[in-house]
């Protein structure tokens, strides 16, 4: 239950998100970005490596294949972003927030979603390898299709999640909480949950449980 940190060097140089608009090749690289906005705009396959971004808004952006490894985000706003096709490594969003994002065949290995909004988000046909979602709203998401390995999700809200077509062998919900979500029998096998949430899971599965 390890999860790699992005590794950021201790000196950066600054920069804005706008300097991406200007590059043929958009392209940033040991970069701290403070109070920056690229709202509504379209940017094709971006690169961000070794990078800290705070205070930043991406509301509304299109940013299809993003490459990013070794970044952090700390108080930014992706909500309604298109971020389909993004590739991320080692990288930690905290505070964040993300309503109804695309992240459609995104590809996640060493991700930290830390208490972040990510309610009506899609994470369709995305692939998963070490993803933590800690004390996070996750109401209302899209998993349909997934391929989650190593997955965590810690004292999230997990409330009309929707995990139609995803096995969540090995995947951990255990101390999340929700009121109904949509899950087979089948990609339940394995999954790791609480003797609650499978009182829960019984009942929305139509078991007539009687202690007597």
């Amino acid at each position: 239950m390890k999860i790699n940190q992005p590794k950021i060097p201790e000196h950066l140089t600054s920069g804005q998100l706008q300097d991406l608009l200007h590059e043929e090749d958009p392209f940033l690289h040991n970069t701290s970005i403070v109070d920056s906005r690229i709202d509504g705009q379209t940017i094709e396959r971006a690169q961000l490596t070794s990078m800290l971004i705070r205070n930043s808004s991406f509301q509304g952006a299109i940013l299809p294949e993003l490459f990013a490894t070794d970044v952090r985000f700390e108080n930014c706003d992706f909500s309604n972003a298109d971020l389909t096709g993004i590739s991320i490594h080692r990288v930690s969003f905290h505070n964040c927030k993300m309503l109804g994002v695309n992240f459609t065949n995104a590809r996640f290995t060493d991700v930290l979603f830390e208490e972040c909004i990510c309610n009506l988000s899609a994470f369709v046909h995305s692939r998963w390898e070490s993803v933590w979602f800690d004390t996070c709203q996750v109401k209302d998401a899209d998993f349909f299709d997934c391929k989650l390995k190593k997955t965590y999700f810690i004292e999230c809200n997990l409330d009309a999640a929707s995990f139609d077509e995803t096995p969540l062998k090995g995947v951990e919900i255990n101390t999340s909480e929700f009121e109904s979500m949509t899950v087979s029998i089948k990609d339940l096998d394995g999954c790791v949950v609480s003797s609650m949430q499978a009182i829960q899971f019984a009942a929305m599965l139509g078991l007539d449980i009687r202690d007597e």
